[in-house]
């Protein structure tokens, strides 16, 4: 079938709207999802750019999608045609990591989600009239198309189909993944101090879900160098807002803040190696520093192995928020609608033909969420 999408030609090519044909043959673990909105992440331009990855072109991005069931292959029992879905990662649904629910962590994760296609490498996109093959399956997806197919494991079905889509989508990876971070991996309590340095849509999911807890970390701190995010954290709950620009040595603001004490659980989501090495030097004994933003696939960091075991000190890498979708984002939706989960306050619409305009307003920092509609 002839559908649209938003194809990225080469590495570091811009991305264009026009037609694609989509397969008429489904596999019997797929669901064909005709997609209302996609949220865009900074991964899909980092991956757009990725000249390492060069088998992934052409093709098309996106990983936070929304929208409705039309059709379901014969081994699907989880979705049926009419189903409003939020789309996330794949996973094979069958390792022990997928029977734990730590799903973000399937033993072929990697293959699923960054591969050049399907498993088995197959395509479901090509160009009009027998052009060449057109890579999908990114992150399970490729949800910057009008119509895709995606296995089973990566729908979170929604019983409410009020919700709009552009409500649904944004929770499929960066909000889910900020949420979670935090409450997932750190699992904050009243008495400790946290911070969270990088406070675009994920930093700020981190620090808007202590809102969830019956009583939030008694200092939550926010660290950015755009003095109007660090208003909008301290709107969310942020206690304290740190322009590095202005003080730009990390280590001694933060043990400032905490009377020399150290924070008891950060939040990196910028992936930079200098900001994770302060962050372990001013950690609290017995502390944790996570790592959500990834600054790109061959980014490294050093770290005192002296300092680690001295500190007690816990660096953990987190995937997706260490959440399980299927209960994660419902649990961020029902938040949402007590007041204790604001994400809406971030999100932008555009239509998918101004793909060029969003993500040009996302890193300029006009718009922190920018969510793009089919319709």
């Amino acid at each position: 079938m002839l559908t649209d999408a938003i194809v990225v030609e080469s590495p570091g090519a811009p991305f264009k709207f026009q037609h694609v044909e989509l397969d008429d043959e489904m596999r019997e673990d797929e669901v064909h999802v005709q997609v209302k909105a996609t949220g865009i992440c900074h991964t899909d331009v980092k991956f757009s750019q990725e000249d390492k990855m060069a088998d992934m072109f052409p093709g098309v991005m996106g990983h936070e999608g929304a929208g409705v069931v039309q059709s379901v292959g014969s081994k699907v029992t989880s979705v049926q045609a009419g189903d409003h879905v939020i789309i996330v990662f794949s996973c094979c649904g069958e390792c022990r990591y997928c029977e734990m629910k730590m799903t973000g962590y399937c033993d072929v994760w990697f293959q699923y989600n960054f591969g050049a296609g399907r498993l088995d490498g197959s395509k479901a996109f090509r160009f009009p009239k027998g052009g060449r093959r057109v890579c999908s399956h990114f992150f399970g997806q490729s949800s910057f198309a009008r119509d895709i197919y995606v296995k089973q494991t990566g729908l979170v079905k929604i019983e409410d189909k009020s919700i709009p889509f552009e409500k649904l989508a944004p929770l499929a990876c960066g909000l889910m993944t900020g949420a979670g971070g935090m409450l997932n991996v750190i699992q904050p309590t009243s008495e400790m101090s946290v911070a969270v340095v990088g406070t675009g849509s994920v930093g700020l999911a981190a620090i808007m879900a202590l809102k969830m807890l019956p009583k939030p970390p008694r200092r939550i701190i926010a660290v950015d160098i755009v003095p109007s995010r660090l208003e909008l954290a301290r709107s969310f709950g942020a206690t304290h807002g740190v322009n590095s620009k202005v003080r730009t040595n990390l280590m001694e603001v933060l043990l400032d803040i905490t009377d020399g004490r150290g924070v008891d659980g950060s939040i990196d989501a910028t992936g930079r190696a200098e900001v994770i090495q302060d962050l372990v030097h001013s950690t609290a004994r017995k502390g944790k520093v996570v790592t959500i933003g990834t600054g790109g696939t061959q980014s490294e960091v050093t770290l005192n192995l002296f300092e680690m075991v001295q500190a007690g000190c816990a660096y953990i890498g987190c995937q997706q928020g260490d959440a399980y979708p299927q209960e994660f984002l419902p649990r961020l939706l029902k938040a949402h609608t007590e007041g204790k989960f604001p994400y809406d306050k971030i999100v932008k619409t555009y239509p998918a033909k101004e793909v060029a305009k969003a993500i040009h307003d996302m890193e300029s920092g006009e718009t922190i969420k920018p969510v793009l509609i089919w319709d």
